[in-house]
């Protein structure tokens, strides 16, 4: 008897997925644990093993197919019984579609004639509003200059108030009316479907740019649409300081190529496994960066473990793995794991449980170029170090000017969290620590 293979809950907060690749047909004999095909969800590429032997009797996805946590994909049969042949006319028939969960509907912009009316000037803080709806096309809001002024003032966009006003018209109440709600569904931690807070960041209705050529329409990858919203929304809500600072470290890369000559390909050591190790003894003594503030509750939240992120460009776009408790292993042993890990991020093999609890995220563009950059906290984190190329510099050696392999850092955080005098010692640490490396072990 023919048995469902089920979409499996792959990560917490992960609700659908994009299907990317089919890798069996009807008919194929199927082990336990092989791979049936791969689904791309908001976190990462993950594969759907085979939860039986058998022969794969029905396929009831296509790439591109976007099914929720739960759905119906196949049909299998156990112990590897023949797959009944296939009626002619199905050939060129489409495969029914698979009983699915009903998924939560993206938000639509709304006509004038079927948007709801606001909240009412009394109306709780608690009610409910559309943060992510906004006006389509090339319609204008309705409203005065005195109440789009007054928008402005309160940081509403004026596209997203609904007016109760003839024909929609939107008056003062509206905008304020707008305003509780929308504070109200943020204190009370509602989500919107279009991501955290996402009426924040609503986009305004952009122009018809057939009007001056042609254009190539491509959607986003679920990569690239939680990379937005998660930048979006850092961008939006924290207040970001970046320190930049140099760092010698003519006598480390010396170091690591003598190093890397007797190496195995596995153990390489790259700059960025150093930096790992660097960034984890500066979290221990510099607690403040190891923490999330919650500002609902008035805490700050300080982790007892260490795991440092670190971003890996992707075809796919930027993933950032996670090297856990880094505080706790030498470098040979961070540069085997990082070197693994961005193996198979690069591959797309990751799971999202490796992308999963980081606390500290190393940014480095020192392998493409670039002198200097601001890289964005990633939020809850309250850190983030930026490297990038270094080069040969004249450095003053006392009596004359010598030739040092110098490199550039730059420290994002959050202002709320860090003020500028801990923040220029942090990085200050990192840099003495990569020029004399003893200091690990005298400060750490």
């Amino acid at each position: 008897m023919a048995q469902d293979i089920l979409v499996p809950e792959v990560s917490d907060g992960v609700t659908e997925g994009t299907v990317i690749s089919v890798v069996v047909a009807v008919g194929d004999t199927v082990e336990v644990d092989q791979t049936l095909l791969e689904l791309e969800t908001d976190k990462a590429v993950v594969a759907l093993p085979a939860p039986f032997a058998g022969v794969i009797t029905e396929i009831k996805v296509a790439e591109g197919d976007t099914v929720p946590i739960g759905a119906v994909v196949m049909l299998g049969e156990p112990g590897g019984a023949a797959a009944p042949a296939p009626a002619a006319p199905a050939e060129t028939l489409p495969a029914p579609a698979a009983p699915e969960p009903t998924p939560r509907p993206e938000p639509l912009p709304p006509s004038p004639a079927a948007a709801p009316p606001p909240p009412p000037a009394d109306a709780p803080f608690d009610q409910a509003v559309d943060l992510g709806a906004v006006r389509g096309g090339d319609q204008v809001a309705p409203a005065a200059p005195s109440i789009r002024r007054l928008a402005r003032d309160l940081g509403v966009d004026i596209h997203q108030v609904q007016g109760t006003g003839p024909g929609g018209r939107i008056g003062e109440d509206d905008v304020r009316a707008f305003v509780r709600a929308a504070l109200g569904q943020i204190r009370s931690g509602a989500a919107s479907p279009g991501g955290e807070f996402a009426g924040l960041h609503a986009q305004r209705p952009l122009p018809d740019f057939t009007k001056w050529g042609g254009v190539t329409v491509e959607p986003l990858s679920k990569v690239r649409q939680i990379t937005a919203d998660a930048m979006s929304y850092a961008w939006s809500t924290v207040p970001m300081v970046t320190q930049h600072d140099k760092a010698d470290i003519t006598d480390l890369e010396t170091f690591r190529r003598n190093f890397n000559l007797k190496a195995p390909d596995t153990a390489k050591l790259t700059m960025t496994a150093i930096l790992i190790k660097v960034c984890a003894a500066a979290l221990r003594a510099f607690p403040q960066f190891n923490t999330s503030l919650d500002l609902a509750r008035k805490e700050l939240i300080f982790k007892n473990y260490i795991h440092v992120g670190v971003a890996v460009d992707t075809p796919g776009g930027l993933l950032v793995p996670v090297v856990r408790d880094a505080d706790t292993k030498g470098i040979e042993q961070l540069a085997v794991e990082l070197n693994e890990l961005a193996a198979k991020t690069r591959e797309r093999r990751v799971s999202p449980a490796d992308m999963e609890g980081g606390t500290f995220t190393i940014s480095n563009l020192g392998g493409i170029g670039g002198t200097a950059f601001d890289p964005i906290v990633y939020a809850p984190q309250v850190a983030i170090l930026g490297v990038s190329r270094s080069a040969l510099q004249p450095v003053w050696g006392g009596t004359d000017f010598v030739p040092r392999n110098v490199m550039p850092l730059s420290l994002t955080y959050d202002h709320r969290v860090i003020d500028g005098a801990i923040g220029a010692r942090f990085l200050r640490w990192i840099c003495a620590a990569l020029e004399e490396p003893i200091n690990l072990a005298m400060k750490g």
